[in-house]
């Protein structure tokens, strides 16, 4: 367990070398698979589950639970991972959580958008948005959740 400690601290050591920018498209790119693949199978899953509902009701319910089980995955890999924030875990939690709540506002009707008016699929209109969102949620989390006040 020591040896495993020792490298994992190694690794850190590195890590934190890197720009601030890499770190995020790192773990920003980590959290955001993991997301993609979570509303993708959610998405099929309900539709199986459900399958004489509306395709935008069903993706929907995927993005809200999609949503609700990696908000805080997010928080904790972007708080320590790319911003080494060290304030009040509360308050960056409900300033994080807020950001997420208003991408989530800003998703749930473009997906709706792309997949209702131009009968786009899940994964394909889902992977659109991921490019823009990126760069807003790091101006979000930098200036705002994660900022550091001097």
């Amino acid at each position: 367990m020591l040896m495993v400690k020792k490298i994992y601290f190694y690794i850190e050591k590195i890590w934190f070398k890197l720009p601030q920018k890499l770190r995020f498209l790192l773990v920003g790119g980590f959290n955001t698979v993991v997301s993609y693949i979570l509303l993708n199978v959610l998405n099929i899953l309900f539709s199986h589950i459900l399958p004489n509902t509306n395709k935008v009701i069903v993706t929907n319910l995927a993005l809200v639970l999609q949503y609700a089980i990696t908000i805080n995955m997010s928080f904790i890999t972007m708080r320590y991972y790319v911003f080494q924030a060290h304030g009040n875990f509360y308050k960056e939690w409900i300033k994080a959580f807020s950001v997420y709540i208003f991408m989530y506002l800003i998703n749930a009707p473009i997906l709706s958008f792309f997949i209702s008016i131009l009968n786009w699929e899940v994964w394909f209109a889902q992977g659109i948005y991921i490019i823009f969102a990126t760069i807003l949620i790091f101006i979000l989390h930098k200036y705002y959740s994660f900022r550091k006040i001097n």
